[in-house]
């Protein structure tokens, strides 16, 4: 078990890191990702010749008007063929400077096909008050020649906040370096050791050799040995691992191992002296035994002295003989049990235990031996291991009845201790539900248990309304004592056999084996009105009252089903992410998700077409140039070849903005945004062919048929009405799309609206 122990605390640990390091390596190639994509929006606006006929201010606007991104994405600079800056995100006219001295300008003089390059650490010479890496992107000339380069510095601020957001033990630490080998950031933070090379370094080298990976080393900064897992960044020249002490590691187990050990060598003492005591005792009574058989009266005298019970039973199994002993172990006279069947106080589970092993005795002829409980005067039950020996002549049974009581209460606390530590690995901490590693493992289960066995298995994904607005609002730790509360009440609404899990963060996973989508929609219906009912304040939570709600994402695998395990939690998400669109506070399943081709129609309507005239007058002042630059963005950042800006009038949509489309208007009645615009959130389509709402649409059919769509409303922030989408189509089908593409949407919604202002 001591082994067990301590592999599982390696085990634990180094899962624990591998998460972590997933999550942030994640994390920062999603920033920079996004960082990337800003700079390759603005070199591909500085090569288009159209942008740069445009105004100087409205190029300035459209270069720079969203880039930055504070506190972290701090300048952008786009420096000619020199190194002279010629623009600034920071206004017009640009800053005086030349760069051509930085390695980021240099690298891209050099080298044509470099793509992203991550400068080692630098103070800005402008500022010169924070330690930054500059991100660049090289600049083509028409020609394809060399004609400068955009630029942008990240703080490395960015990465200790980052960093300091993990809980480290006193010897763990977090490294971030460069594919050159150079440190660029660590956690404990040591300011000394940024930006230092430590490419000769053997952890470092293996960092570089190798994609991913886990080692044991001795630290190059501290010397102290730890576990290293490592992975490269995405596509992007940095690496980055999670080096854990073994020290550490080892030290929960450390102490569970003296614990147990000291209970273990009381207990192996206790055994040795028992031991001891009873081998002493069969050589007494071995003595006895051989004394016994020339005089019945020196046999009695032992038996009547011994401390175990002895027990003389007839072919019938009553006794005859019982020796003084049962009133220590029984608390029962001899007399109060001469002459009664044995059964009497044995206790009812063990009595067929008690059968087998008397006629085992009889059929052998050799003594038998059980472990089993018999009723003390009290009510109690004693622990004994009895020895019965068949008597041939006649065809009775000496027993020696021992008490072992406190040897099993010993075993029992072991056991339990041993079931304790399981529970732990399989729970999470903070809601007490089971945690995501153990619904994995009964997800798969129970998916192979329900197509073998023919059965339906349904599954609810909850995710918490407006959470981070609650966080926000309130503080963590009311937010983690919120999701303790509707924890307690989505378990308070299941059965024994339903797994309840916390998923991540605030979502929460149901699965209920047997259940099809009619039961697993009104279990879904009793946890939303159950966590309604704790009228827990949300003051951000305004449509639903003010109090935390919840949205719930409902998938079922029919019986026969041949669909992977993940394909159900993939069904509930997008569930769910409809649910939240729709209005939140509210359960999606196959049979309640809209289905109805009629577009919907906005209480508010006339004020809302009101808006939509005004919006249009205003494109017609000012053209349609921009807004067709922000459809392009929207399909080059979301990989589509269609992209376009609408505004959804009475009975006809308007095309303000197009790429990749020719069309200017499309009747209301059959577009896709008429849908968007009823929610809140972006809408996504992923196949309309399998959306019963647009199947039989007409901008789907065909070969070169509408299939995949996903559309942001844009929202006047004066009025608060819907006036149209910023969406993008492709006529092939998409698959899922993440949180990140939809901000693209909802900020390219921002931009659309700030101009038609």
């Amino acid at each position: 078990m001591l082994t067990e122990l301590r592999r599982d605390s390696w085990t634990i640990a180094n899962t624990g890191a591998r998460n972590l390091l997933t999550v942030l390596s994640q994390e920062i190639d999603s920033s920079i990702g996004s960082y990337d994509r800003v700079l390759q929006g603005v070199v591909t606006k500085l090569q288009d010749p159209a942008f740069l006929e445009l105004n100087p201010q409205l190029q300035q606007s459209l270069l720079f008007g969203s880039t930055l991104i504070r506190p972290y994405f701090t300048s952008l600079l786009i420096l000619d063929k020199d190194g002279n800056v010629v623009r600034d995100a920071g206004g017009l006219p640009p800053r005086t400077d030349n760069f051509a001295d930085r390695a980021y300008f240099q690298a891209h003089a050099k080298n044509a096909l470099l793509g992203l390059y991550i400068s080692t650490p630098f103070q800005r010479r402008l500022t010169g008050d924070d330690d930054v890496l500059g991100l660049s992107r090289r600049i083509d000339a028409p020609d394809g020649t060399f004609a400068g380069v955009a630029v942008a510095t990240l703080r490395l601020q960015y990465f200790r906040d980052l960093f300091d957001q993990t809980e480290l033990k006193a010897h763990d630490s977090i490294n971030l370096f460069s594919q050159s080998g150079t440190l660029l950031m660590r956690s404990p933070y040591l300011e000394d050791q940024i930006g230092r090379d430590l490419s000769q370094s053997p952890n470092i080298r293996r960092f570089m050799a190798s994609e991913s990976g886990t080692f044991s080393g001795v630290a190059a900064v501290d010397g102290i040995t730890r576990v290293y897992n490592f992975v490269r960044i995405g596509n992007l020249p940095l690496i980055l691992n999670i080096a854990l002490a073994h020290e550490d590691i080892f030290e929960a187990w450390r102490t569970q191992a003296l614990g147990i050990g000291g209970v273990l060598t009381v207990l192996c003492a206790f055994t040795l002296l028992l031991a001891y005591v009873v081998r002493r005792e069969f050589v007494q009574r071995a003595r006895a035994e051989a004394v016994t058989r020339r005089s019945e009266a020196q046999y009695r005298l032992l038996a009547e002295n011994a401390t175990d019970l002895i027990i003389r039973l007839d072919r019938d199994l009553i006794r005859r003989y019982v020796s003084p002993a049962s009133h220590a172990m029984l608390g029962l006279d001899p007399a109060e049990l001469v002459g009664k069947r044995t059964r009497g106080v044995i206790h009812p589970d063990d009595w067929p235990t008690v059968e087998k092993m008397v006629a085992e005795a009889k059929v052998t002829g050799k003594p038998a031996e059980a472990i089993y409980r018999l009723q003390h005067k009290s009510g109690a039950y004693v622990w004994v291991e009895g020895r019965y020996s068949f008597v041939a002549e006649d065809e009775g049974f000496i027993v020696v009845l021992r008490d072992i009581s406190i040897r099993k209460s010993a075993e029992m606390k072991l056991a339990v201790a041993h079931a304790e530590l399981a529970k732990q690995a399989n729970t999470d901490g903070l809601t007490g539900l089971a945690n995501r590693r153990r619904f994995d493992e009964v997800l798969e289960a129970e998916h192979k248990k329900a197509q073998q066995d023919n059965k339906a298995l349904s599954l609810l994904l909850i995710d918490v309304d407006r959470f981070k607005l609650f966080n926000d609002t309130y503080g963590h730790q009311a937010g983690d004592a919120c999701l303790r509360r509707v924890a307690e009440a989505i378990e308070a609404c299941t059965r024994p056999s339903d797994l309840c899990a916390r998923y991540g963060g605030e979502e929460i996973v149901v699965l209920l084996p047997g259940s099809d989508e009619a039961a697993a929609d009104m279990v879904g219906e009793r946890i939303r009105l159950a966590v309604e009912n704790l009228a827990i304040p949300h003051k951000e939570n305004e449509s639903a009252g003010q109090r935390v709600t919840i949205s719930v994402g409902c998938a079922t695998q029919a019986p026969g089903s041949e669909d992977a395990a993940l394909e159900l939690v993939a069904q509930a998400d997008r569930r769910l992410y409809e649910a939240k669109r729709t209005g939140r506070n509210r359960v999606l399943s196959a049979s309640s998700m809209p289905v109805a081709a009629e577009p919907p129609r906005l209480v508010t309507e006339p004020a809302r077409l009101e808006a939509v005239e005004t919006a249009l007058d205003t494109v017609r002042q000012k053209g349609s140039n921009n807004l067709d630059l922000i459809a392009r963005s929207a399909a080059e950042l979301l990989d589509a070849p269609i992209g376009f800006v609408t505004l959804v009038g009475k009975d006809e949509l308007t095309l303000i903005g197009r790429h990749g489309i020719n069309v200017s208007t499309v009747p209301r009645q059959i577009a896709f945004c008429s849908h968007t615009i009823a929610g809140s959130e972006p809408m996504v389509v992923y196949d309309a062919l399998d959306d019963e709402r647009f199947r039989k649409n007409p901008l789907a059919q065909g070969d070169e048929g509408l299939r995949f769509y996903a559309g942001a409303p844009l929202v006047d922030p004066e009025s608060g009405e819907t006036l149209g989408a910023v969406c993008v189509s492709d006529t092939k089908p998409h698959g899922d799309m993440s949180a990140a593409d939809r901000d693209i949407l909802k900020n390219l919604s921002k931009l659309v609206m700030d101009e038609l202002r």
